[in-house]
Protein backbone atom coordinates (compact mmCIF):
# COMPACT_ATOMS: atom_id res chain seq x y z
CA UNK A 1 0.00 0.00 0.00
CA UNK A 2 1.36 3.45 -0.89
CA UNK A 3 1.29 6.29 1.58
CA UNK A 4 -0.86 9.29 0.66
CA UNK A 5 1.15 12.31 -0.43
CA UNK A 6 0.88 15.36 1.81
CA UNK A 7 0.26 18.77 0.26
CA UNK A 8 0.22 22.26 1.72
CA UNK A 9 -2.73 24.62 1.55
CA UNK A 10 -2.14 28.30 2.21
CA UNK A 11 -5.02 30.54 3.29
CA UNK A 12 -5.41 34.22 3.99
CA UNK A 13 -7.10 35.27 7.22
CA UNK A 14 -7.52 38.40 9.24
CA UNK A 15 -4.58 38.75 11.62
CA UNK A 16 -6.77 38.83 14.74
CA UNK A 17 -8.68 35.73 13.62
CA UNK A 18 -5.45 33.83 12.92
CA UNK A 19 -3.92 34.78 16.27
CA UNK A 20 -7.04 33.80 18.22
CA UNK A 21 -7.32 30.50 16.33
CA UNK A 22 -3.69 29.68 17.11
CA UNK A 23 -4.10 30.64 20.78
CA UNK A 24 -7.22 28.52 21.31
CA UNK A 25 -5.93 25.51 19.35
CA UNK A 26 -2.61 25.45 21.21
CA UNK A 27 -4.34 25.96 24.58
CA UNK A 28 -6.27 22.77 23.87
CA UNK A 29 -3.08 20.89 23.03
CA UNK A 30 -3.72 20.55 19.29
CA UNK A 31 -1.99 21.83 16.17
CA UNK A 32 -3.55 24.20 13.68
CA UNK A 33 -2.99 21.62 10.94
CA UNK A 34 -4.87 18.92 12.82
CA UNK A 35 -7.87 21.16 13.44
CA UNK A 36 -7.95 22.36 9.82
CA UNK A 37 -7.83 18.75 8.55
CA UNK A 38 -10.72 17.82 10.84
CA UNK A 39 -12.71 20.87 9.72
CA UNK A 40 -12.11 19.91 6.08
CA UNK A 41 -13.24 16.31 6.69
CA UNK A 42 -16.35 17.52 8.51
CA UNK A 43 -17.19 19.94 5.69
CA UNK A 44 -16.79 17.22 3.06
CA UNK A 45 -18.91 14.72 4.98
CA UNK A 46 -21.72 17.28 5.15
CA UNK A 47 -21.45 18.70 1.64
CA UNK A 48 -19.94 16.15 -0.73
CA UNK A 49 -22.35 14.91 -3.35
CA UNK A 50 -22.42 11.13 -3.86
CA UNK A 51 -20.86 9.86 -7.06
CA UNK A 52 -23.84 8.28 -8.79
CA UNK A 53 -21.71 6.70 -11.54
CA UNK A 54 -19.61 4.53 -9.21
Amino acid sequence: MTKAKNVSIHIRADEDLAKEFKRVVEAQGYTQSLIMRELMKDYLSKNKQPDLLK
